[in-house]
């Protein structure tokens, strides 16, 4: 678990094996209504709400590997942000590592 998401048990976290811009662009074109930002943190999604939905974080050890942890909202179940974090998972779940 990152710092981004060590603090925030409502995330579960995996290892995709592209990166996380590639990762970006599949979100955005299986889901609409939610808007990305980049920090130090890695890219933000968020709900048009302003909830936190997922975070995906560059996690390469070196050039050539393509790694990027997906840290998802997965509590509670009954938010419209833990709903989005899970298709966003599912959107992402075939480049798992």
């Amino acid at each position: 678990m990152t710092a981004a998401t060590q603090d925030r048990p409502e995330f579960d976290t995996v290892q995709l094996t592209i990166k996380p811009g590639e990762a970006q662009e599949l979100v955005q074109q299986t889901l609409k209504g939610l808007r990305s930002s980049i920090t130090e943190d890695g890219i933000l999604l968020r709900s048009q709400d302003g909830m936190l939905v997922a975070i995906l974080r560059d996690n390469a050890t070196s050039d050539e590997q393509q790694r990027t942890e997906l840290a998802y909202r997965v509590a509670p179940p009954s938010e419209l942000a833990t709903r989005k974090g899970k298709k966003v998972f599912e959107s992402l779940e075939s480049h798992r590592a």
